[in-house]
């Protein structure tokens, strides 16, 4: 198979990124835990039309992050309250990470954003797992939480050359810091 990324898994990406947002919304909406979304971005989320959120979810890459290692431990809570929407887009979501992890690990990586353990650990994936996980209350997050200025750009500037900018942003791998990083000012002579 080539290492190009296939439309139809591009599409799949926008087409979950848009369940998300619709989610997200939602949860904004009743005031609910938004899973990770930073606060400024929640109340733009909430007044935000479908057309923006379509624009939105053509982001070249997930919304969401998925954390399957770190509940694959754990029991599920009988405290967590059950979203029936979140649990659905959850499986959705899991599958799609199985099938692509199994069919183009690098895609796997570059939609996802996920390391060589996720890809491995997703492709593993059984269904009783899958089930199991979709219940889970950490599994599904907002990708992007640690570039809380993000979120807010991303439901704000829907200028072309912003969206790019964003995107590149967005698609850099591995990338933990403020980006693009300030300089400090240079002292005038």
């Amino acid at each position: 198979m080539s290492a190009q990324i296939h439309f139809d898994h591009l599409e799949q990406i926008r087409e979950l990124n848009r369940e998300f947002l619709g989610v997200l919304q939602a949860r904004a909406r009743m005031q609910r835990d938004c899973l990770g979304l930073p606060p400024a971005a929640a109340s733009v989320l909430c007044d935000a039309g479908g057309g923006l959120l379509d624009e939105v979810a053509r982001f070249p890459r997930a919304l969401f992050q998925i954390d399957c290692a770190a509940a694959a431990d754990a029991e599920p809570s009988s405290t967590t309250e059950l979203d029936p929407h979140r649990h659905h887009l959850t499986l959705q979501i899991l599958w799609t990470v199985r099938h692509t992890s199994r069919h183009s690990p690098h895609q796997a990586r570059v939609l996802f954003n996920l390391d060589a353990d996720q890809v491995t650990h997703g492709a593993s994936l059984t269904l009783p797992e899958i089930e199991r996980l979709a219940g889970q209350p950490h599994v599904l997050r907002c990708a992007f939480r640690a570039r809380s200025w993000l979120w807010p750009k991303l439901l704000t500037d829907v200028r072309p050359e912003s969206r790019r900018h964003l995107s590149l942003i967005a698609l850099q791998p591995g990338l933990t810091r403020e980006w693009p990083r300030r300089r400090a000012p240079q002292p005038v002579h």
